[in-house]
């Protein structure tokens, strides 16, 4: 190779050297750069064969306008061993192609959650349920009344509503399992699904004092007393939807084996998904002679051993709430 020949070969490779260095600060440059996305805040990752599927993604949701560059920065981050998780994601604002991608394998996802609140019955689960746009599919198993854990649950996509059914069934049976053996001598009842069933009508009855009136319910049923439960008598003419009304006398007639005011002992099943307070509150009741109970202030009751102090203390609370 003469001299100028290799001048000319050295020139080109430095030129050559040169510009690949040039293209890759730019390629990096580009990649890193803020970008003129608004925001998203529910970008779905799907499962794909394809290379170009994320890089769709990105010019769909605004983080680039160019569908070569993205292609390029997936397939050789692919090569360096990037993989997107399935999941949804959010993008935040002027986000860059590497950021973008790096939350795609990293996978942090947006998170949901969903609360099955104390006393709401499976009917009112179930469309809460699906009434989540953020859950899938359908509930092919309905669970049983007071088979459910009431708590927020959290999750992400994709979760099914199912899913989140078998979660609440997993949490009240590992509850109950755990706390039926430190139940304590007041608890006569016989087994954990009579526990569910009490204490199910404790969570109806009352947001606080719910040991107190877990115990009148006991001393009931030692003296073979009717509950007299208003909330039964609800559950057996709605199945757990809210009546909407007052009770009457008539609804107290309702011919139901879950109308405690026509049968003795407990009902048949639970009448809604009672949550852990209540369970403890029927476990642990309080030890006491009061018979009878009446609402006094929207939350507090009036406790009393006999019906005639009973009727009176009716009728002092009907009195001040007529005035």
């Amino acid at each position: 190779m003469t001299n100028n020949r290799k001048k000319y070969f050295l020139f080109f490779l430095a030129w050559l050297v040169i510009n690949s260095l040039l293209l890759a600060g730019v390629f990096v440059y580009s990649i890193h750069r803020e970008s003129s996305c608004d925001g998203c805040d529910s970008v779905i990752v799907e499962y794909s064969e394809n290379d170009d599927y994320i890089a769709e993604l990105l010019v769909k949701n605004g983080v680039s306008d160019s569908p070569w560059l993205c292609k390029i920065a997936v397939r050789l981050l692919k090569n360096c061993g990037f993989r997107p998780r399935i999941g949804e994601y959010k993008l935040s604002q002027h986000i860059s192609i590497m950021e973008a991608i790096r939350i795609f394998a990293c996978g942090d996802a947006v998170i949901h959650k969903i609360t099955i609140s104390e006393g709401l019955a499976v009917v009112r689960v179930i469309k809460l349920l699906n009434d989540n746009e953020f859950l899938l599919g359908k509930i092919e198993n309905i669970p049983e009344e007071g088979s459910l854990m009431p708590a927020t649950y959290f999750f992400q996509y994709p979760t099914n509503r199912q899913q989140i059914i078998e979660l609440a069934q997993r949490y009240m049976k590992q509850f109950i399992e755990r706390e039926w053996p430190k139940r304590s001598n007041a608890c006569m009842l016989k087994t954990p699904q009579e526990a569910i069933v009490l204490a199910s009508i404790v969570e109806k009855e009352t947001s606080c004092e719910r040991e107190k009136i877990a115990g009148v319910f006991f001393n009931r049923l030692m003296k073979n007393m009717r509950l007299q439960s208003c909330p039964t008598v609800i559950y057996a003419i709605t199945h757990g939807e809210p009546l909407g009304r007052k009770l009457t006398l008539t609804d107290l007639k309702t011919k139901s084996s879950y109308n405690t005011y026509r049968n003795n002992g407990l009902p048949p099943a639970p009448i809604t998904n009672p949550g852990r307070e209540s369970i403890i509150a029927v476990l642990h009741p309080e030890l006491h002679d009061d018979m009878f109970f009446v609402l006094q202030d929207g939350k507090r009751h009036a406790f009393s051993k006999t019906f005639e102090e009973h009727k009176k203390k009716k009728a002092a609370i009907q009195k001040q709430l007529d005035r």
